[in-house]
C-alpha cells in the first residue's frame, strides 16, 4: 500500500518527480553560491531527492549525522527555496535513508548507487549546480591563471609538463578546482582509457579511516595506484594528520613511479606549506609549482558576463544590462567564486530568474555579500584618478584638451555621477567650473565605452576598485 504511494520519478528520471529533480538541483545551485564549498560538497550535495508521496517530496540524508546537520544548519533555507521554486506549492520533508521504512528503500534502491570502476571502488557523485560543467572551455583565461591553464592542458593532452608532481597554488575561490576538473574532462574526452581520478582530501582522508577501520585500504590503494592522472585538491587540509598523509605520500610514489602524473591543489607555495613531514614537504616542494591569482577587471568582467548568459539561456527574463555587470564587477571585490555567488544570489532576488533584475535588487544583493559601502566624496574620486593615472591634479581639473588628460578626466567625472549623488552641475563645478553638459557628454561616453571597450573597462575599474580602497583603509 506504502509503496503504490511512491513516484519512482527521480530514480529513473520520469514523471512529476522528474520536475522535483530539477527544482532540487536549482535549489542546490542556490546553496552552492552561499555556502563554503566544504560545506556544501559534505552535507547538501550528497541529499538525494528520493520519491514523492501523496504530493510531498522526500529528501534523503544517508545518516542520522547528516540529517541532524541538515535540520540544524539549513533545513529551513532549503524549504524556503523550494517553497520559491516550485509552482505547484508542494512541501518537501527530510527523513534518514538508514531509518526510511523496508518498504520505500526496497522500491527506490540506493540512491546514492555509482557504476564502480574496474576496481570495484565507485567514484563519489558529483554534485549538481546549476552551472556550466567545468571545462576549458567556458573557463576564463587571463594574466592569473594562464600559465597554471596551460600546464593542465599539457597533462591533458600528455605532453611533457615538468615533473611527476604539480602542485597548482592560490587564494580559495579563485578556479584551481575549475582547472582541474577541466583537465579531468579533456582526458576523458580525448581517451577514455586513460583513467583519472579525482577527489578532494577529504574525501581521502574519508575512504582512508573507513579502510582503517574495516581493515582493509586495498580499495583505496587500488582506486589510487592504478590511475594515469590522480588530483587531489584542497591538500592542505591533509596537514596535520600524519597517517593520512603518510597513506597519502605512498600512494603518490606508486603512481609516479608506474609512470602517471600527480595534480596537487593547494593554498600556498612549496616553501610556504606548514604542517606536513619531512618526507611530504620534499615532495612538494620537487613539484613543478603553478600559482593562481586573483583575477584581474577584465577576467572578472567575462566571469560575470558568461554566467549571466548561461541562466538567461533557461531564464530569458534574467537579463543583466552593462550597467549592472559593471556594478557587481566593482562592488564585489572578492575572487571568482564570490562573484558567481553574488549572480546566484540575484538570480535568487529576481524570483528566481522568473523577473527581469532591477538595479534595487541588484544593490541589495552587493550589500549582502560586500556589506554598506561609504560613498566617495568628489575630492576621493580625484585622488584615486590621480594614482591610477600620470598626471597632476593641475591636469585634472584644468582646461587642458589633450587626450592625456581629457581620457583620465572623463572617467573621473563618470565615477562621480555613478559612485555619488552629486548631480552633473556639482561635478561640473568640482573641474574647474565646467558646465554640466561637459561632465554630461564624459558620463556618455565613457558609459557607452564600457561595454565594448575592453581598456576603459579595465581602466575603470582600476580607478574603481582604488576608490573603494581608499575608503576601506580610511584614507580620505
Amino acid at each position: 500500500m506504502f509503496a503504490s504511494r511512491v513516484n519512482q520519478g527521480t530514480k529513473n528520471g520520469g514523471g512529476d518527480d522528474a520536475t522535483g529533480q530539477r527544482i532540487w538541483e536549482d535549489v542546490q545551485a542556490v546553496l552552492a553560491s552561499r555556502m563554503a564549498r566544504e560545506e556544501f560538497d559534505r552535507w547538501i550535495a550528497e541529499l538525494c531527492l528520493v520519491a514523492e508521496v501523496n504530493g510531498e517530496f522526500l529528501l534523503a540524508a544517508q545518516d542520522p549525522v547528516a540529517l541532524d546537520r541538515v535540520n540544524t544548519r539549513h533545513k529551513r533555507e532549503i524549504e524556503r527555496l523550494w517553497a520559491g521554486m516550485d509552482p505547484q506549492g508542494r512541501a518537501i520533508r527530510l527523513i534518514c535513508w538508514r531509518t526510511a521504512p523496508a518498504e520505500l528503500r526496497e522500491l527506490v534502491g540506493d540512491p546514492w548507487e555509482t557504476v564502480a570502476d574496474d576496481d570495484g571502488v565507485a567514484d563519489a557523485p558529483a554534485a549538481q549546480t546549476g552551472g556550466p560543467a567545468m571545462t576549458f572551455e567556458n573557463l576564463v583565461v587571463g594574466p592569473s591563471n594562464q600559465i597554471a591553464a596551460e600546464l593542465a592542458k599539457r597533462i591533458a593532452a600528455g605532453l611533457p609538463a615538468g615533473t611527476p608532481i604539480t602542485l597548482i597554488y592560490g587564494p580559495q575561490g579563485t578556479g584551481k578546482t575549475h582547472i582541474v576538473l577541466s583537465l579531468r574532462a579533456d582526458v576523458e574526452a580525448r581517451d577514455p582509457k586513460r583513467k583519472v581520478v579525482y577527489l578532494t582530501a577529504e574525501e581521502f582522508m574519508s575512504a582512508y579511516l573507513d579502510g582503517v577501520k574495516a581493515r582493509d585500504t586495498s580499495g583505496l590503494k587500488r582506486r589510487l595506484r592504478t590511475a594515469a592522472i590522480l588530483i587531489v585538491d584542497d591538500l592542505h587540509r591533509i596537514a596535520g594528520k600524519p597517517g593520512t598523509e603518510n597513506e597519502l605520500y605512498q600512494n603518490i610514489r606508486e603512481v609516479t613511479g608506474n609512470g602517471g602524473q600527480v595534480v596537487l591543489v593547494g593554498d600556498a607555495a612549496p616553501g610556504e606549506t606548514v604542517g606536513f613531514g619531512q618526507r611530504m614537504r620534499g615532495e612538494i616542494k620537487g613539484a613543478t609549482a603553478v600559482e593562481i591569482g586573483l583575477p584581474d577587471a577584465a577576467m572578472r568582467r567575462e566571469i560575470l558576463t558568461r554566467l549571466a548568459s548561461h541562466i538567461t539561456a533557461s531564464h530569458p527574463d534574467f537579463q543583466l544590462g552593462d550597467d549592472m555587470i559593471q556594478k557587481l564587477n566593482s562592488g564585489i571585490r572578492g575572487p571568482g567564486r564570490e562573484l558567481t555567488g553574488a549572480v546566484w544570489s540575484l538570480f535568487t532576488e529576481a524570483n528566481f530568474g522568473e523577473e527581469t533584475p532591477t538595479m534595487d535588487m541588484l544593490e541589495r544583493v552587493v550589500r549582502r555579500h560586500s556589506g554598506e559601502q561609504r560613498e566617495p566624496t568628489i575630492d576621493v574620486i580625484k585622488k584615486a584618478t590621480l594614482k591610477i593615472f600620470p598626471i597632476g591634479k593641475t591636469e585634472l581639473e584644468g582646461p587642458s584638451k589633450m587626450q592625456a588628460y581629457v581620457y583620465p578626466r572623463q572617467i573621473a567625472m563618470y565615477l562621480c555621477r555613478t559612485m555619488t549623488r552629486k548631480s552633473f552641475p556639482q561635478i561640473g563645478r568640482a573641474f574647474g567650473k565646467r558646465d554640466h553638459t561637459t561632465v554630461l557628454y564624459a558620463f556618455r561616453r565613457i558609459k557607452k565605452a564600457v561595454p565594448d571597450d575592453v581598456r576603459v573597462a579595465e581602466d575603470v575599474a582600476r580607478v574603481e576598485a582604488l576608490i573603494l580602497d581608499l575608503l576601506d583603509s580610511g584614507q580620505t
